[in-house]
């Protein structure tokens, strides 16, 4: 492997330290011979090392934004059609992934050659360059590929927008990483940094080798939108073909208004953007859920509460969502079911099923889904059924789609009230109607036996003094 070029620093005129140029503080025309009377006095004045050093690092920035700006430019020319615009990305993106190959090249050349002298490895500031170096191509990287990407949308099709998507996502963990070395060294165990540092290099490298061999298997299938010129003349029609371009509108749902897009569910995995009900969850197993019961969350997101459930010891979870992809961007933690929208026959019943986001999924004006959504929870759920159920007309509506297409489900408003109570969201339990009154006997039996040991654990304390 070769060595990189270390970027030059660019020597700036001397300077106060902290004070911007002469030259962004007087105007222009008249004021001319003041500024160079006042940059002669300047540049004859001495400056602090300290000054000096922060001078050479914003210079070798701005040295590598205007090498950036340049491919900016190359890549927003008009005269490129989306083939050669699509080509450049491709090459840049190689280009990036053979430089982080020669930074991880050098870097484990060099550490071998340490320790064959019978050292440890290179030092801290050594294995810093190398990991720094790496990040900066990938941050600059994912920028300039940012604007390129906003400005020809109607190049891109919905598998290169996923791809492009999941490769961030992929990344995040990377950068994220390398913000857990920085921290090794601010702790005061450097000796750590070196020794992740070559493993972080080899990840990265390796993801953008995945993300180029993906890319060209979605090419084979691209073809350039038709009536390119126009897009470029702001007049094309973006449409929904597939898989070719131009990208769909983005919208937060899918056709139908109920389950979340693609994009979407990405973008909440990446950002963590989640509600995970934890207030209520905790009071649901305290209250409902049973001990060594078998739960169905059929509006589940990505499983993040299926997993939190899962993760207590005391129940099993299952996780359903009616997005179109959920499976694939969940890696098989989630099953895709609509529940809302045909008649559903799942392997096995539950104990429970239960839908945290029903009232915003279901309770859209001009949806009427409720009535098949109980129809598939009573041919499912063996006891009951946890549903968020808004106020007003959406509760309204529940109620009455409940009593109409479950009658063997009853609410149970007590409970109903205390989990409100507990968690601030407004949610509905029901129970089959044998279920019912079993439960309000164990509940008063749990009550009883709760003061029970209250009272026992005073008489011992009052003995005990």
């Amino acid at each position: 492997p070769r060595r990189l070029i270390e970027p030059k620093m660019l020597q700036h005129q001397a300077r106060p330290c902290g004070r911007p140029p002469f030259r962004q503080m007087v105007p222009h025309g008249l004021s001319a011979f003041v500024v160079l009377a006042l940059g002669s006095a300047v540049q004859a004045a001495p400056q602090k090392p300290i000054c000096q050093l922060a001078e050479a690092l914003v210079g070798s920035v701005d040295s590598h934004l205007s090498e950036w700006d340049g491919q900016i430019e190359i890549g927003l020319n008009t005269t490129m059609n989306c083939s050669m615009f699509l080509e450049f990305v491709y090459l840049s993106r190689d280009r990036i992934r053979m430089q982080l190959e020669y930074v991880r090249g050098n870097f484990t050349a060099e550490d071998e050659m340490f320790r064959a002298k019978g050292e440890e490895g290179g030092s801290t500031t050594w294995a810093m360059t190398h990991m720094s170096t790496a990040a900066s191509l990938v941050s600059a990287h994912l920028h300039i590929h940012g604007v390129l990407s906003a400005a020809r949308p109607h190049c891109l099709s919905e598998n290169l927008q996923l791809l492009f998507l999941m490769s961030l996502r992929r990344l995040k963990s990377l950068l994220y990483g390398q913000l857990r070395h920085l921290w090794i060294i601010f702790q005061g165990t450097a000796e750590l940094f070196r020794q992740g540092a070559g493993r972080w290099l080899t990840e990265l490298v390796e993801l953008f080798e995945a993300d180029l061999r993906t890319m060209e298997t979605i090419m084979v299938s691209w073809g350039p939108p038709a009536d390119e010129h126009l897009f470029l003349e702001g007049k094309g029609q973006f449409n929904g073909s597939r898989p070719g371009p131009p990208l769909p509108v983005f919208r937060q749902r899918e056709e139908g208004g109920i389950a979340l897009s693609t994009i979407e569910v990405l973008r909440r995995d990446m950002f963590e953007e989640w509600n995970l009900h934890k207030p209520l969850l905790r009071a649901l197993l305290r209250h409902v859920l049973p001990r060594d019961g078998h739960i169905a969350d059929v509006c589940a997101g990505s499983g993040r509460a299926a997993d939190f459930l899962n993760d207590t010891g005391l129940l099993t979870a299952y996780a359903f969502d009616p997005s179109s992809n959920i499976r694939l961007l969940s890696r098989g933690v989630v099953d895709f079911v609509q529940i809302y929208a045909e008649p559903v026959r799942l392997w096995r019943n539950f104990d429970l099923l239960m839908c945290l986001s029903a009232a915003e999924d279901f309770g859209a004006e001009g949806l009427d889904v409720w009535p098949q959504v109980w129809r598939n929870i009573e041919s499912h759920a063996t006891r009951g059924a946890v549903v968020s159920c808004g106020v007003g007309d959406v509760r309204q509506q529940v109620l009455r789609t409940a009593a109409a297409h479950a009658p063997k489900f009853q609410l149970d408003e007590k409970l109903s009230e205390l989990l409100r109570g507990a968690s601030g969201e407004d949610v509905c339990v029901f129970w089959r109607a044998m279920m019912l009154d079993r439960f309000h006997a164990l509940s008063a039996y749990r009550s009883m036996y709760d003061a029970a040991i209250a009272g026992s654990l005073s008489g011992i304390l009052r003995l005990a003094r």
